[in-house]
């Protein structure tokens, strides 16, 4: 299988630089594509600074950034179609700026088959989840679209199962994704981090699984336990360091917001 990194970033150059370099030390045979979500008119000075690193360099043509946030799955595959399909690679890797990747990514997913797929934090949307999680909750903004969702997979996919959820932190997207990900005739409705596991699992995709400590609320845990979370809650160097001293510590993490030293 040939696996690239999508680097997806769009503030901060100087760290987006540090995280390049960090990437390129662990996984130098791979191929780096960059993906800038930022504002246009930065555009030139990002490819200036960043180039060198970077195998190819796309400026997404969305323009306003809530959208881009919020529909991060629609700006990936927006680059698959435009740019990303002629590209070489059979899986992509989508790190973003402010991850750090401590080691090899082929040596943390190791097994990794071509066409499977890996979302961070994937796990069954449970009732106490679906009741307490922004995207879903009774009463909440988002319920409306989520209920949506429900009704547009069961009438276009005849889904009636489980439904399944992430946190769209790290992920390994497979080429076939993104060629049946295009088919879907209404991709605006749902929210990205219950969407994307769910018509992986409609398209009948493999999971690749592996805990990467993935901050849930239902982890037992603390959110400064764990090495990855959705929140701007930033990892503790000292956290860092001392899963780095692990034989098998973890080597993902985010958010983490400052140059890290090579």
């Amino acid at each position: 299988m040939k696996l690239a990194v999508l680097f997806w970033f769009y503030k901060e150059p100087e760290i987006c630089k540090n995280r390049l370099q960090i990437l390129k030390k662990y996984n130098p045979d791979l191929k780096i594509y960059g993906l800038y979500g930022g504002e246009k008119k930065e555009a030139e000075k990002y490819e200036e600074l960043l180039g060198k690193y970077l195998d190819d360099f796309y400026v997404s043509p969305y323009e306003d950034s809530d959208w881009k946030w919020i529909n991060g799955d629609l700006m990936i595959l927006e680059w698959f179609e435009n740019r990303g399909e002629r590209l070489e690679w059979d899986s992509i890797a989508v790190a973003q700026w402010d991850m750090l990747v401590l080691d090899s990514i082929e040596k943390q997913f190791e097994g990794i088959k071509e066409g499977q797929i890996y979302l961070s934090g994937t796990k069954i949307l449970d009732k106490e989840t679906e009741n307490s999680w922004t995207w879903t909750k009774p009463g909440s903004e988002e319920r409306e679209n989520y209920l949506k969702f429900l009704e547009y997979i069961k009438e276009n996919y005849g889904y009636m199962g489980e439904i399944f959820c992430c946190l769209f932190i790290f992920q390994i997207l497979p080429r076939v994704f993104f060629e049946k990900y295009l088919t879907v005739k209404n991709k605006e409705v749902g929210m990205l981090e219950y969407k994307v596991p769910m018509y992986a699992k409609i398209f009948e995709i493999l999971f690749y699984e592996k805990d990467l400590g993935v901050f849930w609320s239902d982890r037992g845990k603390k959110i400064d336990e764990l090495p990855l979370n959705a929140w701007p809650v930033e990892i503790k160097k000292e956290f860092i360091e001392s899963e780095n001293e692990k034989k098998n510590g973890y080597r993902l993490f985010h958010p983490y917001f400052k140059k890290w030293n090579l």
